[in-house]
C-alpha cells in the first residue's frame, strides 16, 4: 500500500495543476483567479512548494473535476484500503480468539479436532498477522 506523504500529496496536485495549465494554455494568473489565490500562490502550488487549504482544494476541484484531483484522491484510496485490510485483520483475528477461549472454556484444550474444525479461521487469521508483520519489512537477524 502506498504511503500517505506530505511530499507526495504536493506532488501530485502539483502535477495535476502544471498538467491543466499546460494542457488548457493558462496562465499562473489563470489559475489563481481559479484558485481564488494571487499569481505567485498558483505557481508555488504548481511548483509543489506550497500546502494548499481545503477551501483552495474544493476551488480547483469544482474549476477542475477528477483531472485535478485524481492524482490526489488516487492516494488518499490507497489509504482508506489499507485501513480497511487493517479492519480486516481485527475480525479474522478476533474470530479465532472467540474460538479458543470457548474451546478452552468448554473442554480446556485445543487439540486436532479443534484445529481441523476452525482450520480456515486460523489460516485466514495467520494470513492477516503475517500481513500486519510484512509492513515491518525484514526481521532483524
Amino acid at each position: 500500500m502506498p504511503s500517505l506523504s506530505a511530499s507526495g500529496l504536493l506532488d501530485a496536485l502539483a502535477g495535476a495543476l502544471s498538467q491543466i495549465k499546460r494542457e488548457d494554455g493558462l496562465t499562473y494568473a489563470d489559475l489563481g483567479a481559479a484558485l481564488g489565490r494571487s499569481e505567485d500562490q498558483a505557481a508555488k502550488y504548481c511548483e509543489g512548494t506550497a500546502t494548499m487549504d481545503a477551501i483552495t482544494l474544493a476551488r480547483g476541484k469544482r474549476a477542475w473535476g477528477s483531472r485535478f484531483t485524481g492524482p490526489y484522491d488516487r492516494l488518499c484510496q490507497g489509504i482508506i484500503a489499507e485501513a480497511q485490510e487493517d479492519l480486516a485483520c481485527m475480525t479474522r483475528v478476533s474470530k479465532v480468539l472467540h474460538a479458543v477461549a470457548s474451546a478452552l472454556e468448554n473442554d480446556g484444550v485445543l487439540d486436532a479436532a479443534f484445529a481441523v474444525e476452525h482450520r480456515s479461521d486460523l489460516e485466514n487469521a495467520a494470513d492477516a498477522i503475517a500481513a500486519v508483520l510484512r509492513k515491518a519489512g525484514p526481521k532483524a537477524a
